[in-house]
């Protein structure tokens, strides 16, 4: 019986170090004092928004949700050079988001040439004719774009076209450097 007491209270003290051990060596897991975008000192008016991908510095920021995504940008350290700058409406404001994501240019290398005669059609407020002329979107697929766009509101990154019925990943792949949403 003593045997059996003695192993139960080693498994215990094993799971409770091996607890303590992950929660040091995960970053994400810290403990809330140490982060200072906690809930706990957000205000009324003030929204914690997490912003990841192509920016200096990741991470979450407590600022007035009347602030645009470049203000929070800003905070981020500014874009890297990897920035798909066209994916991003970044004079949107914050309001309710509680994640913004910055997503790298497609294919990009530190030595590529953009072409910056190329024409990008605005998705955000493009017609069927200016959707069609683009390689890959058919008019049906140009009415869907607009009908999505209609029924829930902007796109506020160039992914969210995955979202209408009929663009999957090999097709946004293919149309993607070809719009914009400013």
């Amino acid at each position: 019986m003593a045997t059996i007491v003695k192993w139960v209270i080693g498994a215990v003290v094993g799971i409770v170090i091996v607890i303590v051990t992950f929660i040091s060596v995960d970053p994400k897991l810290k403990n809330p004092a140490e982060n200072p975008a906690t809930l706990s000192s957000v205000v009324e008016g003030q929204v914690a928004v997490t912003i990841e991908g192509q920016v200096a510095h990741p991470g979450t920021y407590i600022l007035d949700e009347n602030l645009t995504i470049l203000d929070l940008v800003t905070l981020a350290g500014g874009y890297l050079s990897s920035a798909d700058l066209d994916a991003i409406n970044d004079t949107l404001i914050v309001g309710e988001r509680s994640l913004v994501y910055v997503p790298m240019l497609s294919g990009y290398s530190q030595s590529c040439v953009i072409d910056p005669d190329a024409k990008k059609v605005n998705v955000n407020t493009a017609e069927v004719s200016e959707l069609t002329s683009i390689n890959g979107i058919s008019e049906t697929l140009a009415q869907r774009i607009i009908s999505y766009r209609n029924e829930n509101g902007e796109f506020l990154s160039l992914e969210d076209l995955m979202n209408v019925t009929g663009i999957g990943t090999k097709t946004y792949e293919k149309i993607r450097d070809y719009l914009t949403l400013k």
